[in-house]
C-alpha cells in the first residue's frame, strides 16, 4: 500500500468475506435465476483471480530473522498531516508510515479473517444486540510513545472527534464513529462498554485508539497540531526523525513498546518519485518497491538480488467524472453512459496489467472484488446489460444528446464535446490509463486533452476541491468493504465523493442497512442493489482489479505483498 499519486485507501473501511446472499431481482428474472447466473460470474472471476496466492512474501519464524538491521522503503511525498484522521491526512504514504507505528485492534489472516490483536485488545464480545453494546478489555499493559497508559477514556475522546457532533474537528470521514452512540468505562480504565446507535456489524474495527487524548480533545490540536509532528506511537516502531529537507522519515525501536521486540533496528522511509522509484530500487537504494506498470516490472525484475512476489488485490482503478456545473456535458447521464462506453476497459487493463504477467480482471461491482462472495455484475443488474466496449452504441447515444459529429467532434448549439483528463506528473501508469481513454474517446467525437499536474498537487489542489472534468487514479480496499464502500457515493457530501453527484434519496436507506444490517443475506443483497443504482449513474467507470505486486530484496521476510494478512512488524527482517 504504497504510491499515492494515484492511490488512496478507503477511509475506515475494512470487509468481512460472507456467503452469498439473496440478490435483488433484475428485470423480469427471477432472484433464484439471478443468484444461479451471479454465482457462476463469480466462479468464473474466483477462477481467474485464483492463479495468484493471497499472500506472496517469504515467511520466516522470529528467532530465524537476524536481530538488527536497516529496512529502506520509499514513498512519494511526506504527509500533508501527520494526523491520519484529519481531512488532509488520508493518503496511503501516510498510511505505510504509520503501519509499523500502530497496530490496531485487529489482525488479518491470509484468508482475511479479522481477529482480535493481543497486544492492545485482550477481549472484546457483543454483551447487548437492543441496544448493541460492545465490552471491550485494553490490554493493561498498553502505553503511548511516552509511556502513559492507553485507556478508554482515550477512545472515548477520539469518538467524539471523529463523529462529527462537533464541525470544528475537521474530519475525513465519520463513518463507523458516528454510528456509536456512547462510550463508558466500566471496571476500570482498561474495560468499558461501547454502545451503539443501531446494529454495527464491523465493530471490530472501533474497538481502540489511535491516538491519545492529548491529539483529539481540541479541535485546534486536531486540525493543525500535528501537520509536521508525528502524532505518538503506541506500536513496536516510533518516529525518530523528520528531515524534511531531504524528505527522510526514520523510525526506531520504540522502547516503550510493551509486545515481542522487533527484529529490525531502523526503517526508513525516502521521498522518491515514481520516476525514479524502478531505478532506485533496480540501484538497490530501497529494499522494496510496488510495482504497477511495466517498465518498473522490467527494472525490478533486472535487479539480481531481488525476487518478485504477486497476489490478488483490493485496489481497483477507475475513471471518476466530476458531474456538477449546468454547462457540463457530463451532468448528462446520456454523455456519461457514451462515455463509460465508448472506453475498451479491456484495453486499458492490457495497457497498465498487460504487461505485469498477471492477470487482466475487470470490475463490475462498486462493493465487492471480484472472487469474493456475493460478487455480481452490477452493470448488468442495475442496468439491464454488462458494460460492453461498443464505440457504435456510444455514438448513438451521444446522437440522442444532440451532440452532432462535426468532422472529427461533435458539438451541441456550436459548443464543442471538449473534456480533460487531469493526470498526476509521472505516473507512468496513471497516464498509460489516460491515454487510452483520450483515444478511445476522441474516436467517438469527444474532444480530450490530457493535463498534467504536479503530483504531490494531484489530490490536494485537483480532486479534493473539485477542480477537474476526469481522473483516474485507483481505490484500495480493506476487509470491510460494505461498510467503507457506501462513502464513495453517499452521502452527496461525502469527502470521498469525488463525482458531486447526489444519489441519497435513492441509496440511504441501502447504505444504512450496508452498514448495520446483521443477517448477511439482506446486507448483502443491500449492498448489490446499491452497486447496482451507483453503476446505472455511469458516475464512476471501474476498469481492472490491480494484483499486488512487490520487488523485494533477497533475504527480506515476512514482508511484501498480501491481499490481506497484516504485516506483523515484530518479525519482519533479513533471514539470518
Amino acid at each position: 500500500m504504497t504510491i499515492t499519486s494515484n492511490r488512496r485507501r478507503f477511509l475506515q473501511g475494512s470487509a468481512v468475506v460472507g456467503g452469498l446472499g439473496a440478490l435483488a431481482a433484475c428485470g423480469q428474472q427471477s432472484s433464484e435465476e439471478q443468484a444461479s447466473q451471479a454465482a457462476e460470474e463469480n466462479e468464473q472471476a474466483a477462477e481467474e483471480a485464483s492463479e495468484l496466492p493471497n499472500t506472496g512474501w517469504e515467511r520466516a519464524e522470529y528467532d530465524e530473522v537476524e536481530d538488527g538491521g536497516t529496512l529502506r522503503l520509499a514513498v512519494s511525498q511526506l504527509p500533508n498531516t501527520w494526523n491520519y484522521y484529519h481531512t488532509n491526512g488520508a493518503l496511503a504514504d501516510l498510511s505505510d508510515i504509520l503501519d509499523p507505528i500502530w497496530p490496531g485492534s485487529y489482525t488479518a489472516a491470509e484468508d482475511g479473517e479479522a481477529v482480535l490483536n493481543p497486544d492492545t485488545v485482550v477481549s472484546a464480545e457483543i454483551t447487548s444486540e437492543d441496544p448493541q453494546i460492545v465490552t471491550v478489555k485494553y490490554n493493561p499493559e498498553g502505553v503511548w510513545e511516552d509511556g502513559s497508559p492507553i485507556t478508554i477514556e482515550d477512545f472515548a475522546s477520539m469518538w467524539k472527534a471523529c463523529n462529527g457532533s462537533n464541525e470544528d474537528f475537521q474530519v475525513a470521514s465519520t463513518t463507523g464513529w458516528e454510528d456509536i452512540a456512547d462510550v463508558r468505562q466500566t471496571d476500570d480504565e482498561f474495560t468499558g462498554e461501547i454502545e451503539y446507535s443501531s446494529t454495527f456489524p464491523d465493530w471490530i474495527q472501533y474497538l481502540y485508539p489511535s491516538l491519545p487524548t492529548s491529539v483529539t480533545a481540541d479541535p485546534e490540536d486536531f486540525n493543525e497540531g500535528y501537520v509536521t509532528t508525528p502524532t505518538p506511537s503506541y506500536g513496536p516502531f516510533k518516529v525518530d526523525n523528520i528531515d524534511q529537507t531531504g524528505e527522510v522519515v526514520t523510525l526506531t525501536r520504540n522502547e516503550n513498546w510493551w509486545g515481542q521486540t522487533p527484529r529490525l533496528e531502523t526503517i526508513i522511509f525516502s521521498v522518491v518519485s515514481q520516476a525514479q522509484m524502478p531505478s532506485t530500487f533496480a540501484n538497490g537504494e530501497i529494499d522494496s518497491i510496488s510495482i504497477a506498470d511495466g517498465d518498473t516490472y522490467s527494472q525490478a525484475s533486472g535487479r539480481s538480488d531481488s525476487v518478485i512476489q504477486k497476489t490478488n488485490g483490493v485496489t481497483w482503478t477507475h475513471v471518476t467524472m466530476n458531474v456538477t456545473g449546468d454547462d457540463n456535458p457530463l451532468s448528462d447521464i446520456q454523455v456519461r453512459e457514451a462515455l463509460a462506453r465508448a472506453i475498451n476497459r479491456e484495453a486499458v487493463g492490457q495497457a497498465v496489467v498487460g504487461p505485469l504477467e498477471a492477470p487482466v480482471v475487470n470490475v463490475d461491482n462498486y462493493v465487492f472484488m471480484p472472487g469474493q462472495d456475493g460478487y455480481e455484475d452490477s452493470f448488468e443488474a442495475g442496468t439491464g446489460a454488462p458494460l460492453e466496449y461498443d464505440a457504435e452504441a456510444a455514438g448513438a447515444l451521444l446522437d440522442e444528446a444532440g451532440w452532432e459529429l462535426n468532422g472529427n467532434v461533435r458539438e451541441k448549439d456550436g459548443k464543442q464535446l471538449t473534456l480533460s483528463v487531469t493526470v498526476p506528473a509521472d505516473t507512468k501508469s496513471n497516464s498509460d490509463r489516460a491515454r487510452q481513454i483520450q483515444n478511445d474517446l476522441n474516436a467517438v467525437g469527444f474532444s480530450v486533452e490530457l493535463e498534467t499536474v504536479p503530483s504531490d498537487a494531484y489530490f490536494d489542489e485537483y480532486i479534493d476541491t473539485g477542480d477537474f472534468q476526469l481522473v483516474t487514479f485507483s481505490w484500495i480496499g480493506t476487509l470491510f468493504p460494505q461498510q467503507s464502500s457506501a462513502n464513495l457515493f453517499y452521502p452527496a457530501t461525502s469527502g470521498q465523493n469525488y463525482t458531486g453527484l447526489d444519489l441519497d434519496d435513492e441509496v440511504a436507506d441501502l447504505a444504512r442497512t450496508m452498514q448495520t444490517e446483521l443477517d448477511p443475506d439482506a446486507r448483502m443483497a443491500a449492498s448489490n442493489e446499491f452497486s447496482g443504482i451507483v453503476a446505472k449513474s455511469f458516475s464512476v467507470i471501474p476498469f481492472y482489479a490491480t494484483p499486488n505486486i512487490f520487488g523485494v530484496a533477497e533475504g527480506l521476510v515476512n514482508y511484501g505483498a498480501a491481499l490481506f494478512e497484516s504485516i506483523d512488524w515484530t518479525t519482519v527482517g533479513f533471514k539470518a
